[in-house]
């Protein structure tokens, strides 16, 4: 059973850690929302406003978020408006390479005005240990492309989802009679601004259980930007897997572990977020 660590975040700002944080286990946030509330607003007749935890975990620095409230709605088919807000914990998996984890929290609402309201120990955060098993790093990690700026305020990850599925067509009756394990990456990236020429990219490596490389390629960013909104998206598939029919099998190593790392080239500059990401997969017997 997944071991899961809990950090509390108390009223009077205080908080407390139950179960020590460990690489590859869960990591369990509930946050008391009278730390921060004052964002909280009514507009239309709807209770709006969110707080977001960023959970950052080093030596990586990649950052992780989540809401910590969930919304409440009038009873109703279908449901009514937003009336309040209440806690809700956040469970993240701790990443095998992680030592150490840092926390802030970001309170937020938009109406005709905008209201912001952190809770960050005064921008100093919040800082945890990782112990448990030794940390893990590939040999052969995505390597920081030389010459390229580490500028967050130009590029960075806005969202990232890999995943592990078995795409062989579903009968319409009866039990499945193939497999085809293929690894997926769906990635939002924003910029900060664009220009004829302009170009994203990511370097992406896949690794098996053993954390061996099994597979390096660069993907081009397609430019997905709207109005005022500046981005670039990829979807699609990143790794086949192996595949099985009946009286065929092809076998191909078994995707565990991906990393990659964005780039952004404009006006003859590449730039980056400077952030290694990473997400870890089950293994195929799962799928």
């Amino acid at each position: 059973m997944t071991k899961a660590a809990v950090l509390q975040f108390l009223p009077d700002w205080l908080h407390a850690q139950q179960g020590g944080i460990e690489r590859r286990e869960t990591l369990r946030i509930e946050y008391d929302m009278s730390r921060l509330s004052r964002c909280f607003t009514t507009w239309r007749g709807a209770k709006i406003g969110d707080i977001v935890a960023y959970v950052r975990f080093h030596p990586r620095g990649e950052i992780v978020q989540g809401s910590v409230v969930e919304e409440v709605r009038a009873e109703g088919r279908p449901p009514g408006p937003v009336v309040a807000h209440r806690a809700a914990p956040l469970e993240l998996a701790v990443p095998d390479d992680a030592t150490r984890v840092e926390m802030w929290f970001h309170h937020f609402s938009q109406t005709s005005r905008r209201c912001d309201a952190w809770d960050s120990r005064f921008g100093e955060n919040y800082w945890f240990d990782v112990g448990g098993p030794p940390p893990r790093s590939p040999a052969q990690p995505v390597v920081y492309r030389a010459g390229a700026q580490a500028r967050a305020d130009v590029t960075n990850v806005q969202t990232a989802r890999v995943s592990k599925i078995d795409a062989f067509p579903r009968p319409a009756s009866g039990p499945s009679v193939g497999k085809d394990i293929q690894t997926h990456l769906d990635l939002v990236a924003w910029v900060s601004h664009t220009a004829w020429g302009a170009n994203a990219w990511i370097d992406v490596h896949v690794f098996d259980g053993g954390d061996a490389l099994v597979h390096a390629e660069t993907l081009p960013l397609a430019y997905a930007g709207f109005g005022p909104v500046q981005q670039y998206i990829f979807t699609g598939k990143i790794f086949q897997g192996s595949t099985a029919t009946p009286g065929s099998v092809s076998p191909r190593p078994d995707a565990r572990k991906v990393q990659f790392r964005l780039y952004y080239e404009l006006d003859g500059q590449v730039f980056t977020d400077g952030i290694l990401h990473q997400a870890e997969l089950p293994e195929d017997a799962l799928i």
